[in-house]
């Protein structure tokens, strides 16, 4: 929007996420994952001598993985009835086992390919900001990339999954570590089940 129309000079971008609230009584699986969380970044249009800014972004979504994991009652389709409450099949359902490799097979790819578009070498990107949904396939990823590990900031050991505000949590621990400098490229990539999968290449 911001690069559509030069009036447009400020922008707030904010993640929230509330799964807690849609985790059932006794769901060992969402009580041991979910959290609630919340991050914002501000985004506001620079000189063009300034060399920080946004780059490029890559997004892929197919809807494959719909009945694996997630909130389906509520709608049209599987109205809340006291049948469905009974039975227990409300709120953040597990259907089926997410493929525990999915990340790893999608995050490289389309890092990648970000930098490839973006014109900026993955060898060059200063921090890999990720789902902050497992510590173990984050590493796994910064290996497959071939890139040290240290690269990936990691916060899940203080907040659990927090959903769509993971990644700019992250991201704020690692300017507030002091992390990043000025001018130094910086990869977003997120997912989330269904599936999906956003990156971004800026320039902090």
């Amino acid at each position: 929007m911001m690069a559509g129309d030069s009036g447009l000079r400020t922008a707030v971008v904010i993640g929230v996420y509330n799964m807690p609230a849609h985790v059932r009584p006794g769901d060992a699986f969402g009580w041991s994952i979910f959290a609630d969380g919340a991050g914002a970044v501000v985004l506001s249009r620079v000189e063009d001598s300034d060399p920080s800014g946004y780059i490029t972004g890559k997004f892929v979504s197919d809807g494959t993985q719909w009945d694996y994991v997630g909130v389906y009652a509520g709608g049209t389709r599987k109205p809340v009835t006291r049948e469905l409450l009974d039975a227990g099949t409300y709120g953040l359902e597990n259907l089926q086992r997410l493929p525990g490799d999915r990340n790893l097979k999608l995050w490289p790819p389309i890092i990648r390919a970000l930098c490839e578009k973006g014109g900026i070498p993955l060898e060059k990107v200063a921090r890999f900001v990720l789902t902050q949904i497992n510590r173990s396939v984050i590493l796994d990823v910064m290996d497959a990339l071939g890139r040290p590990r240290e690269l990936a900031p990691m916060v899940m050991d203080r907040y659990g999954y927090t959903g769509s505000g993971c990644v700019p949590m992250a991201f704020h621990h690692a300017v507030k570590d002091g992390l990043l400098k000025r001018g130094e490229p910086i990869v977003f990539c997120a997912s989330g089940a269904g599936f999906a999968v956003g990156a971004n290449l800026f320039i902090y």
